[in-house]
């Protein structure tokens, strides 16, 4: 029986370590922002995609449920950015070429913008 125990938990470690060495960390130069979806058990989730490149954020505006919020933010610039909310309850750097996920808990729309550029803003939709 011992033995048996070991065994299932030697083939979940490996099953673990195979899907964390398959997963990929590449960013991507397109950006999408995926539909809000409610997970089982009720409250809101979302999650979407936005790139940085050429001194604008894009898409400028995604829709996503109130509740948790995950963003996947990519800088295709060559210089830092800033992914930070308007109302001051976040603010994650934005290192160049690189990607940051960004977990927030919304519960109405508020905006974003760049500490560093000004000019890059965008909105994130509660509804």
């Amino acid at each position: 029986m011992k033995g048996l125990r070991i065994a299932g938990l030697l083939a979940v470690a490996l099953v673990l370590t195979a899907a964390a060495c398959s997963s990929s960390s590449s960013s991507s130069t397109s950006s999408t922002a995926t539909s809000p979806s409610a997970p089982a058990g009720g409250g809101g989730s979302s999650t979407a995609t936005i790139t940085a490149a050429n001194f604008a954020f894009d898409p400028t505006s995604v829709d996503v449920s109130s509740g948790k919020v995950t963003l996947t933010v990519t800088n295709n610039d060559s210089t830092e950015h800033t992914f930070t909310l308007d109302d001051g309850s976040s603010n994650t750097p934005l290192p160049a070429g690189q990607t940051q996920t960004i977990s927030l808990n919304l519960a109405q729309t508020v905006g974003w913008h760049c500490t560093i550029h000004p000019t890059m803003t965008g909105t994130l939709n509660v509804g």
